[in-house]
C-alpha cells in the first residue's frame, strides 16, 4: 500500500495533468474585463455613441449606457491590448455577462474584421451568437459571440476592437478567448418573459412593427434572432403583424427561378409567435435589383431632366420591368396565398424606397446593394420609354399639333419634336399642367397595374405604399391613389409621419379624406424617428382619422422606456371610430402644380382650432363636396372652370364657403375671373348657401380666428361641430375631433395643463369627453 505522502503526490500530479490535458492554454481568456474586479488586456472606451458610467445592479458592479447623450449612447466599446490579440486567421469567442433589465432587442456584437476596408468590414456582425435575449427578467445572463475573422486594428469609433449594442446595456464582465465556452446550447433555451406591461388595441385595428430586415442571406440568422427576442414583448403590447421587406434580388437568384427559403424562415418565426405578416414587395428600387438584371439588357433606369443622368431605380415606363413585376407577384402569391399568415400585402411600387412616388432623395442605405447612384429630387422623365409615352399622351389629348400650339402658345411642327420639360422650360401654364397630368397619371397607371396584378392572385388585404408631400416632382396624387385602391378593395399606407401632430395631420389628412370618400382603408407609418411624445400624437392621429393600421419601427417604441410606456398607456384608444367631419379645406391641386405648395403651411396652425378634411379638385369632380357643409379657402386662387362651377353649385344648394380677400381673385388657368364674380361679386347668386369673406391677410392669426368663430356660429353645421370649433378654437397645441354626436376626442401636446371649457387636459395626453345637452362630462380620459 502506498504511503499517504505518495498518494497526495500522485493526486496533485493528476490534477495538474488533467488541467493541462483538458483545459490547455486555450481555456483561459486571452483578455478579460470586469467592472467590479481585475481586468487583463481588455479595456472599455467611453465616448462618441458609447459613453458609459459605472453603477451597481443586483449586487454587482457594471457598466451602463449613460442616458441623455447626443448622439445617444447605444454601444459599449472595448479595445484589446496588442499582446492579447488573437493569432491571424484564428477565430475567437467573446463572452459577456449582462443584466436583463427590460424587454428589447437581443444584444449584438460588431467587430473590426480582417475582411477589407469598407465600413461593414470595420463593423462586421458576429458570425454566430448564443443567448443575448432581453425579456425584462431582472437577472444576470450570459451571451457568447463567435468572431471568425478578427482583425482588431482599432478602426472602430474610439479605436475600439469591437462594440456591444444596442442601448440601455448593463454589462458586468467581458472575456475574449480562442476556446469555445461550455453550455452554449442552453443559452438559447426558451425563457419566460417577466415585467412586460400588457395593452391592447381595437379588435379590428392593425398594429404593425417594422425592422429586422435582411439585405443578404448572411444576415438572416442575426435578424431572426433579434426578431424572436422582440416579438414576445410586442405581442403583449397588442402587435398584430411584422412588416418585412421582400426584395426581388433575394427571391429570384436566376431569371424565372424563385427561392423563398429566406422568407419561409420569417414565416416560421411568425407562426411560433402567433403574429401575422405584412410582406413589403420591392421590385424596381435600386436595392432590390438582382445582379442578373442590374444594368443588363432590358433594364432601364429613370433619367433626370436636370442632368441627363441615369438613376439605378428602374423606370416605370420600361415594359420589360412590368413583365418581371407581374411574374414576381404571381409567384409570391401562389407560394404564400394559402398559408394563412398574411395580414396585408404592401406594394413597394417604385422610387428610392418602394413607394408610389418617383426618385426623391439622396444616397443612403439604398445604395448598399450596387453602390452609390445618381439620385435627387427632380423630374425623372428623360428615358426613351418615358419620352415616347409623353408624346403618346399629347397625341391623344390634342388631335393635331395646331390645337396643342394654340393651348401652349407654342410653335412646334410635330408632336415628335416635343420632349418632357422642366417647369422653367414649359411654354406656359397649360403646357405645365399637361406635363403634370401625364407625369402624375403615369404613376397612377403604374400603381393601378401593381394593384390589379396583385388582386388577380391574392384575395386578401392589399395596400399601396406612398409617401412624401405630393409635389409634382413626386408624381403622387394621394386622392387618386385612394380612388385606385378603392376600385380593387384595397388601401393606402402613407409613410410620412414623425412626432409633430400638426405636421402629421397636414401630411396624412389627404389620404384619410380621400380614403373615406372613395372607400379605401388606410394606415399611417413614420418616415423615421419618433420621440416619446410623438408616440401619443401618432396614436391620436390614427384613431381620430379612423385609420385601419398604425405602423412603428421597433426603435420608435423601444428606444426609451418612456416611449414604450406611452404606447402601452395610450394604445387602447386606437380603435375604430366614426369621426364627424363636416368642414373641408379646399386642396388647390391645380394651383399647387403651378406655384408649389404653401397649402400645408396654412393647414398646420389651423388644425389647432378645429378638425377638418381635405377636398381636392379631383375629389370635387367625383362629388366630394356632398359630404361637407362648409368649405374653407386657405391658399390658392387658380383652378379649372369646372372646379369653380362645382363649388358654386354646392354653395347654391346650401354650402358655406369661407375665404379671405387676400387670397386673390378666383380665376381659371387662363386668367378668367368669372368664378370670382360668381361667388364673390356684388350680384353673386349664392342660392341657399353663403359666402363669408375675411378682409385681411390669409396667413394671419386673425383669419384663423375668423374661421373658428364663423364655424362655431354656423347654422349649417351640427351642434357637435359648432361646439368643437368654439371650445377648441385657439392656438395652444391642443386639438379636438368630434368622434360622435355627443363626443369629443382631445389631444394635448402642450407641456402645461390647459383648460378648454370645463375640461382640463394634462400634458401629452388623450382625453375622451362626453357632451350632453349643453353640459360636458369627461369620459375615458387618461
Amino acid at each position: 500500500m502506498a504511503s499517504k505522502r505518495t498518494r497526495n503526490s500522485i493526486f496533485l500530479f493528476a490534477c495538474v495533468l488533467l488541467c493541462f490535458t483538458v483545459c490547455g492554454d486555450d481555456a483561459f481568456p486571452a483578455a478579460s474585463f470586469s467592472a467590479g474586479g481585475d481586468s487583463s488586456g481588455l479595456s472599455p472606451l467611453s465616448g462618441s455613441d458609447g459613453i458609459f458610467e459605472v453603477t451597481r445592479r443586483a449586487g454587482r458592479a457594471c457598466l451602463f449606457n449613460k442616458p441623455g447623450q447626443q448622439p445617444p449612447s447605444t454601444f459599449l466599446y472595448f479595445s484589446a491590448a496588442p499582446e492579447r490579440l488573437p493569432e491571424p486567421g484564428k477565430a475567437v469567442y467573446v463572452e459577456v455577462t449582462y443584466f436583463d433589465n427590460k424587454p428589447g432587442t437581443s444584444l449584438r456584437l460588431e467587430y473590426d474584421s480582417n475582411t477589407g476596408n469598407a465600413i461593414e468590414d470595420m463593423y462586421r456582425a458576429a458570425e454566430q451568437q448564443w443567448g443575448g435575449s432581453r425579456y425584462g427578467a431582472s437577472e444576470w445572463k450570459r451571451v457568447v459571440f463567435l468572431l471568425e475573422q478578427p482583425g482588431f486594428t482599432g478602426r472602430q469609433n474610439l479605436g475600439a476592437s469591437f462594440r456591444i449594442g444596442t442601448g440601455d446595456l448593463l454589462v458586468q464582465t467581458v472575456s475574449l478567448s480562442p476556446a469555445r465556452p461550455s453550455g452554449l446550447e442552453r443559452l438559447d433555451a426558451p425563457q419566460r418573459m417577466r415585467r412586460v406591461s400588457k395593452t391592447h388595441i381595437g379588435a379590428d385595428r392593425h398594429f404593425i412593427i417594422g425592422g429586422f430586415d435582411i439585405d443578404k442571406e448572411e444576415a438572416l440568422d442575426r435578424q431572426l434572432r433579434e426578431l424572436r427576442g422582440a416579438l414576445p414583448a410586442l405581442k403583449a403590447m397588442g402587435l398584430t403583424s411584422h412588416e418585412a421587406y421582400v426584395r426581388w434580388n433575394l427571391c429570384e437568384p436566376e431569371p424565372d427561378r424563385y427561392d423563398w427559403r429566406l422568407y419561409d424562415a420569417y414565416v416560421e418565426v411568425y407562426r411560433q409567435a402567433g403574429v401575422k405578416w405584412v410582406p413589403f414587395l420591392i421590385i424596381g428600387s435600386a436595392y432590390s435589383l438582382p445582379d442578373w438584371y442590374y444594368k443588363q439588357t432590358g433594364s432601364q433606369g429613370y433619367i433626370c431632366l436636370e442632368h441627363g443622368e441615369t438613376c439605378d431605380v428602374e423606370s416605370l415606363w420600361n415594359p420589360v420591368l412590368r413583365g418581371h413585376v407581374a411574374n414576381f407577384i404571381q409567384a409570391f402569391c401562389e407560394h404564400y396565398r394559402d398559408e394563412n399568415i398574411i395580414e396585408s400585402i404592401l406594394l413597394g411600387i417604385t422610387g428610392n424606397y418602394g413607394e408610389a412616388i418617383y426618385v426623391a432623395s439622396g444616397n443612403d442605405w439604398t445604395a448598399n446593394t450596387h453602390g452609390e447612384y445618381h439620385t435627387h429630387p427632380g423630374i425623372w422623365a428623360g428615358d426613351p420609354h418615358a419620352q415616347a409615352d409623353f408624346r403618346r399622351f399629347l397625341s391623344e389629348k390634342y388631335s393635331d399639333i395646331a390645337r396643342l400650339n394654340l393651348a401652349w402658345n407654342s410653335s412646334f411642327e410635330t408632336v415628335e419634336g416635343i420632349e418632357p420639360f422642366l417647369r422653367e422650360n414649359a411654354p406656359n401654364d397649360r403646357a405645365w399642367l399637361d406635363f403634370a397630368a401625364w407625369y402624375i397619371g403615369s404613376m397612377n397607371d403604374y400603381t393601378r397595374f401593381w394593384v390589379e396584378t396583385t388582386r388577380a392572385y391574392f384575395p386578401g388585404r392589399i395596400e399601396i405604399c406612398t409617401g412624401g408631400h405630393a409635389p409634382v416632382e413626386h408624381g403622387a396624387n394621394f386622392g387618386d391613389q385612394c380612388k385606385i385602391a378603392a376600385e380593387y378593395g384595397a388601401g393606402v399606407r402613407i409613410t410620412n409621419e414623425a412626432s409633430d401632430y400638426r405636421k402629421n395631420f397636414s401630411l396624412t389628412r389627404w389620404v384619410a379624406s380621400a380614403g373615406r370618400q372613395y372607400g379605401a382603408y388606410y394606415s399611417f407609418e413614420p418616415a423615421g424617428p419618433v420621440d416619446e411624445n410623438g408616440i401619443v400624437a401618432r396614436v391620436y392621429n390614427a384613431t381620430a382619422s379612423d385609420a385601419l393600421g398604425l405602423h412603428y419601427y421597433y426603435p420608435n417604441l423601444f428606444g426609451s422606456d418612456r416611449a414604450r410606456r406611452n404606447f402601452v398607456r395610450w394604445a387602447p384608444l386606437f380603435r375604430h371610430r366614426k369621426p364627424i367631419v363636416e368642414v373641408a379645406a379646399y386642396y388647390p391641386q391645380t394651383h399647387i402644380i403651378l406655384n408649389g405648395n404653401e397649402f400645408l403651411k396654412r393647414v398646420e396652425p389651423l388644425r389647432d382650432y378645429f378638425d377638418f378634411a381635405y377636398c381636392s379638385d379631383n375629389q370635387i369632380a367625383d362629388g366630394g363636396l356632398e359630404q361637407f357643409k362648409a368649405l374653407l379657402l386657405l391658399w390658392g386662387n387658380t383652378a379649372e372652370q369646372e372646379t369653380w362651377d362645382r363649388i358654386s353649385e354646392w354653395v347654391r344648394r346650401g354650402g358655406l364657403l369661407v375665404t379671405a380677400d387676400s387670397i386673390g381673385p378666383l380665376r381659371t388657368v387662363e386668367g378668367d375671373t368669372v368664378p370670382n364674380d360668381a361667388l364673390l361679386g356684388p350680384g353673386a347668386d349664392t342660392g341657399k348657401g353663403r359666402v363669408m369673406c375675411f378682409s385681411g391677410p390669409y396667413d394671419d392669426l386673425q383669419y384663423r380666428r375668423f374661421m373658428a368663430k364663423s364655424l362655431s356660429e354656423a347654422p349649417e353645421l351640427s351642434k357637435i361641430t359648432r361646439y368643437m370649433a368654439g371650445v377648441d378654437g385657439r392656438e395652444d397645441n391642443v386639438f379636438a375631433t368630434a368622434t360622435g354626436p355627443q363626443e369629443l376626442l382631445w389631444l394635448s401636446m402642450n407641456n402645461q395643463k390647459v383648460s378648454h371649457g370645463e375640461t382640463t387636459l394634462c400634458p401629452y395626453t388623450i382625453t375622451e369627453e362626453k357632451v350632453l345637452t349643453g353640459r360636458k362630462r369627461r369620459h375615458g380620459g387618461k
